[in-house]
């Protein structure tokens, strides 16, 4: 487990260009994360299974820590396994359907499935406006990011085989959040068949 850290955080820092800070606290969460597989007699990743990181995530919720430090540990779990999943030292990423709990997320009033559904659907995606709109939804919807931060995008800030973002957001915080593959998909058609019409020569 311990030498599984390491290669990710070599990843991240070599391949992904993350900052010095945002390795050490994704790395001090899967520490953790490890230390609890160990006490509960798990010593093989390929053991894991949903609950175990759902009752670790409970864990760190009866521990009072903030709905943004649960949400960061989950965030570097999921990386942390489709990671390894990708580098074929996984058979397995368990978790790949597990999201945050409702309960941790303190919202406003939230729209209902058939606004949301409008909205998403509102684009006209005939036209590379249409694309680009569409693709910045999806990508605010399936990730929750600020529009601020949305529109600082820079293609470097995009790992798409990895299925995640680089996202600088308010202070200067940087965090790595996980894309789902309907964002993914708009955002590589907009890619592909907008976002040159709009450069043209630059």
């Amino acid at each position: 487990m311990e030498e599984f850290i390491k290669e990710f955080r070599d990843y991240l820092s070599v391949e992904r260009g993350l900052s010095k800070n945002t390795l050490e606290a994704y790395v001090r969460d899967l520490h953790k994360y490890a230390e609890y597989l160990k006490k509960k007699g798990i010593n093989n990743l390929d053991k894991v299974k949903r609950p175990d990181i759902q009752d670790f995530m409970m864990g760190l919720k009866d521990r009072k820590l903030n709905a943004s430090s649960i949400a960061r540990n989950l965030v570097a779990i999921k990386v942390f396994h489709r990671y390894l999943t990708r580098q074929r030292l996984l058979k397995e990423d368990v978790t790949s359907v597990i999201d945050t709990p409702k309960l941790w997320k303190t919202l406003p009033d939230v729209l209902d499935l058939k606004d949301v559904e409008d909205i998403l659907k509102s684009p006209n995606t005939r036209l590379k406006q249409g694309l680009r709109d569409k693709a910045a939804i999806e990508l605010m919807y399936a990730t929750g990011m600020r529009v601020s931060e949305l529109v600082n995008l820079k293609l470097t800030d995009l790992h798409m085989e990895m299925g995640f973002l680089r996202c600088i957001g308010k202070g200067q915080k940087e965090r790595i959040i996980p894309v789902g593959s309907k964002a993914q998909e708009a955002l590589q058609k907009y890619l592909e068949e907008a976002r040159p019409k709009f450069l043209k020569k630059r």
